[in-house]
């Protein structure tokens, strides 16, 4: 892949014909900016492994059907939490 689109990459079908059943189907790579990677190293939680989530694309090439790849960033947000508002029970309307 280049550089033209950053924290990408694609999976192609494999062309050897499986030897064996753990043989991939797909093959392929994903480009990461330098510093992504110490982002991502410094947000480990462990220390010793990085979790990479990507999201895919089934698209139509020249050469036949590939698999498009991202860098996925998206984080959930933390749920929200209703204001709470606390009052003395003397205070209570009931």
């Amino acid at each position: 892949m280049s550089n033209q689109y950053p924290n990408s990459g694609a999976l192609f079908a494999a062309k050897l014909p499986k030897r064996s059943e753990k043989a991939p189907d797909y093959n392929g790579s994903i480009d990461l900016d330098i510093s992504l990677l110490q982002q991502l190293i410094q947000e480990s939680e462990d220390g010793f492994s990085v979790k990479v989530k990507i999201s895919g694309w089934k698209r139509q090439g020249t050469k036949g059907t590939f698999l498009s790849l991202k860098y996925d960033d998206y984080k959930p947000q933390a749920p929200r939490q209703a204001p709470r508002h606390d009052m003395p029970e003397e205070d209570l309307p009931f």
